[in-house]
C-alpha cells in the first residue's frame, strides 16, 4: 500500500510537470505581432498587459504620432524565437518607410499569465528597443547654411548673419507695465500691444516672445541698456532671426539681388513658407547651387531631453559659395561716379560697367539708381514698396546694366564699318559719292521715297570717308556704307554677332532687338549710325567692345562668377572655374582690326572723344547718342574706352539717359573709371 502511494505521487508530479510545459508551449504572440504589422494598435493593447502606467486611448496615440510621423507603411516580422523558459521571445522587426529607409531591430517580449491568459507584459521598449517611459522619437530638419558671395579680393559681399532681436521671456517677466514701459518706444509697440502678446503667450504657454529685429549696431548703447535693466526682456545676436547680409548695399544691389520667402501659392517644390529663397540678382539665379540641401535626423530622445541613440540621419549638403570677378573699390568708384553726375530729380539715370578685356572678367557693374537689398532682410514696408515704385524714384529695383535695352547709337558705327569692310562694300579709302546739303542727305536711288533726309551734327571734312567719317561720328556715311553693304548682308553680319541673342551671362539678360517691323531701306540706313530698331544691353555692348579692346577681334562672354567653392571639414573645395570664353569668334576680322583701331585711337585724341583725355594713359574708344521720346527731348548717351598700351586691359562702357544736350557727364563718369 505503501509503495502504491509513491507511485501515485510520482505520477501526479510528472503529470504537473508535463502540463506546465504544455502551457509554456502553448504561448502565442501571433495575434499581438499580427496587430502590429496591421497597425491596429487598439487590438495590440487587448492583447497587452502593461508593465509601465500607460492608458488604452495613450498607447494607441503613442503609436500612431510615431509610426505616422516617421510615414512607416509596412511592418514584417522575421526570425521569431520560441519562447524561453520565462515566456520571453525574440523576433526581428522592420519597419518600412519612403522617407527614412527601413528601421529593422531585434526586440524582446515578455509574456506573463495574467488571470489564466498569457498577456505580453508591454513597456515602450517594444516600440524601439533604446526607448523608456517618457521618451519620444523625434524627426528634425538639418538646416543647409545658404552659401555666401564674395569679391574679388576676398571681402563678403553677400552673407549669413543674425539681427538684433529684442524679446521677451515670458517665464521671468516679473511687471510687464516696466517691460513695456521699457521697450515699446524702441521697438514701436503700444503699451496695450505688448501687455496683450505677453498676455496670449502665457496662454499658448509660449516662453520667447520677439518683439522687434534690427541690423546690427541699429540699436544705441542707451536702447541696449535701458532694455537689458528690466527683467524678462533680452537682446539676441545670434539665433532668433538669421537673416541675409548685404555690406555694399545700393553699391551692388542689382548684381547680388536679395532673398525672401515665397508666397504659398508660389512655393516651389521642395520649399516651405519658412524657407528662405533667392528673389532676383544673383540669389536667384544661383538659387539652388547657394541653397544646399537639408537633412533629416531621426532619433530617440529621453524625457530628460538625452538622445539616445540616432535611428536615421541624411547629412545636410551645405551651400556652395560664390566667388566673383567684383573689386569693390572699383564697384563703389562705378556707383559714386554715376550718383554724383546724375540727377535724379531730373530724371536722370545711367549705367556704368568696368570689364577686363583679356579675360571677360567684370569688374564692376554698376546702375543707378540703386536700392538697399539689406531692406529685404526684414520684409519691406508699405512706404518702402510704394517709393520704390513711384514714377518719381526711376524705377530703383530695376537692372538697367542687364534688363534695360537701348539704341546703341554711334557705339554702333565700328560694327557697321566692320561688315561693310569685311564684305567689300567700302574700303578705307572710299570716298563719299552723294551730295550733302546743309549737313543733309537725301540718297539717290531708285525707290527711295522717304522725305526725312539723313542728318549729321556737323562737317566732317572733306572728302568723307571712313577716317574722318569715324573720328567725327558722321551718320551719313555710315548710312551710306550701310546701303552699300545691302539688307542681305549687313543683317546676316548683325545676327553673327549676336544681335538677335541675348550674350550668356551670369544673371539673366534681355535679348538683343534687331528689327520688330519689315525691314526696308531706310531702316538699313538708320541702322548703319546705330538706330532704327536696334536695342540692347549695356552688358551687351561691353562683351561687343571686347573684339576691338582686346585686340582679337574676338567678343568674349563676360564672367561674373569665377568659381563656385565649398567648404568641407577643414577644406575649401573649388567645385567649378569658369575661364575665358569666346562668344563670337572673328567678329572683327584682322584686316578690319588693322583700319578701325588706330581710328578708335583718333577719336579720342581729335574726335567726338577728346573730353575722356586723361594725362599719361593712351585711350581709344567711340562715343554714341541716340534721341528718344517724340519730341527728341531726351536722349541715351553713351561712351566706351579702352587702355590701349598694353599695361592693364581694362574695358569700360558708360551709358546715361539723360535730358538732350546733357550726356557730357558720360565723360566725368568714364575719366574716373579709366584713371590708373
Amino acid at each position: 500500500m505503501r509503495y502504491l502511494l509513491i507511485i501515485i505521487c510520482i505520477i501526479l508530479i510528472f503529470a504537473l510537470i508535463g502540463c506546465e510545459s504544455e502551457a509554456e508551449q502553448g504561448i502565442d504572440i501571433t495575434p499581438y505581432l499580427n496587430s502590429l504589422m496591421a497597425k491596429d494598435y487598439a487590438a495590440m493593447f487587448d492583447l497587452c498587459s502593461p508593465v509601465v502606467n500607460i492608458d488604452k486611448e495613450t498607447f494607441v496615440q503613442k503609436y500612431e504620432v510615431i509610426f505616422d510621423g516617421l510615414g512607416i507603411n509596412e511592418i514584417t516580422i522575421d526570425s521569431l524565437s520560441e519562447p524561453n523558459e520565462d515566456g520571453v521571445f525574440t523576433y526581428t522587426a522592420t519597419y518600412k518607410t519612403d522617407d527614412y529607409g527601413d528601421f529593422t531591430n531585434r526586440f524582446t517580449l515578455q509574456t506573463g499569465l495574467i488571470d489564466d491568459i498569457h498577456m505580453v507584459l508591454w513597456d515602450y521598449s517594444l516600440i524601439f528597443p533604446d526607448m523608456s517611459e517618457g521618451a519620444t522619437v523625434k524627426v528634425r530638419t538639418i538646416h543647409a547654411d545658404r552659401g555666401e558671395i564674395f569679391a574679388a579680393d576676398g571681402s563678403i559681399m553677400a552673407g549669413n548673419s543674425f539681427a538684433d532681436t529684442v524679446y521677451m521671456d515670458t517665464s521671468i517677466v516679473t511687471d510687464i507695465t516696466a517691460v513695456s514701459n521699457a521697450v515699446g518706444s524702441i521697438v514701436g509697440l503700444s503699451n496695450t500691444e505688448i501687455v496683450d502678446m505677453f498676455n496670449e503667450a502665457l496662454a499658448d504657454e509660449t516662453q520667447i516672445v520677439v518683439l522687434g529685429e534690427f541690423f546690427a549696431s541699429a540699436l544705441t548703447d542707451e536702447q541696449k541698456e535701458q532694455i537689458l535693466s528690466v527683467q524678462g526682456l533680452g537682446i539676441d545676436d545670434e539665433m532668433y532671426t538669421p537673416i541675409r547680409e548685404y555690406p555694399m548695399g545700393e553699391y551692388a544691389a542689382h548684381m547680388l539681388g536679395y532673398t525672401g520667402f515665397y508666397s504659398g501659392e508660389n512655393l516651389p517644390e521642395g520649399y516651405s513658407i519658412s524657407d528662405r529663397a533667392g528673389l532676383s540678382g544673383l540669389e536667384a539665379s544661383f538659387e539652388s547651387t547657394l541653397k544646399g540641401a537639408d537633412g533629416k535626423r531621426v532619433y530617440i530622445e529621453d524625457k530628460w531631453g538625452k538622445q539616445l541613440r540616432t535611428l536615421y540621419l541624411d547629412p545636410c549638403d551645405q551651400g556652395q559659395d560664390l566667388r566673383l570677378t567684383i573689386k569693390p573699390m572699383l564697384q563703389r568708384t562705378a556707383f559714386d561716379a554715376l550718383s554724383w553726375h546724375l540727377d535724379l530729380e531730373q530724371g536722370e539715370t545711367g549705367v556704368a560697367i568696368v570689364m577686363d578685356a583679356a579675360t571677360g572678367f567684370v569688374e564692376a557693374m554698376a546702375s543707378y539708381p540703386s536700392y538697399d537689398n539689406n531692406l529685404f532682410s526684414f520684409g519691406l514696408s508699405e512706404e518702402t514698396w510704394q517709393y520704390f515704385n513711384a514714377p518719381e524714384s526711376k524705377e530703383p529695383l530695376f537692372s538697367r546694366a542687364t534688363q534695360g535695352l537701348y539704341p546703341p547709337g554711334s557705339v554702333f558705327k565700328p560694327f557697321t564699318a566692320t561688315a561693310a569692310l569685311q564684305n567689300g562694300a567700302i574700303t578705307q579709302y572710299t570716298v563719299f559719292p552723294g551730295k550733302i546739303i546743309n549737313n543733309q542727305w537725301t540718297p539717290d536711288e531708285a525707290g527711295w521715297y522717304w522725305e526725312q533726309p539723313i542728318t549729321r551734327v556737323d562737317d566732317s571734312g572733306s572728302p568723307l570717308k571712313l577716317s574722318n567719317a569715324l573720328v567725327r561720328s558722321d551718320n551719313i556715311f555710315f548710312a551710306f556704307a550701310a546701303l552699300e553693304l545691302g539688307e542681305d548682308d549687313f543683317l546676316s553680319y548683325l545676327r553673327s554677332i549676336g544681335m538677335e541673342e541675348a550674350v550668356p551671362f551670369d544673371l539673366l539678360l534681355k535679348k538683343a532687338n534687331l528689327a520688330t517691323r519689315e525691314i526696308d531701306r531706310r531702316l538699313i540706313a538708320d541702322m548703319g549710325y546705330g538706330q532704327g530698331e536696334l536695342l540692347l544691353t549695356p552688358l551687351q555692348l561691353t562683351s561687343m567692345y571686347m573684339a576691338f579692346a582686346n585686340g582679337t577681334g574676338d567678343m568674349l562672354a563676360p564672367i561674373l562668377v569665377e568659381k563656385i567653392c565649398q567648404t568641407d571639414g577643414l577644406d575649401y573645395n573649388t567645385l567649378q572655374q569658369n575661364d575665358t570664353d569666346v562668344w563670337k569668334q572673328n567678329a572683327v576680322s584682322d584686316a578690319s582690326l588693322d583700319v578701325l583701331l588706330p581710328l578708335l585711337s583718333e577719336v579720342i585724341k581729335s574726335g567726338t572723344g577728346q573730353y575722356a583725355k586723361i594725362d599719361g594713359v593712351d585711350i581709344a574708344g567711340k562715343t554714341g547718342t541716340a534721341e528718344i521720346g517724340n519730341d527728341k527731348s531726351r536722349e541715351i548717351s553713351w561712351f566706351v574706352g579702352y587702355w590701349t598700351d598694353g599695361y592693364y586691359p581694362r574695358l569700360v562702357v558708360v551709358m546715361v539717359d539723360t535730358a538732350a544736350d546733357e550726356g557730357k557727364v558720360k565723360f566725368d563718369i568714364a575719366k574716373q573709371l579709366l584713371n590708373p
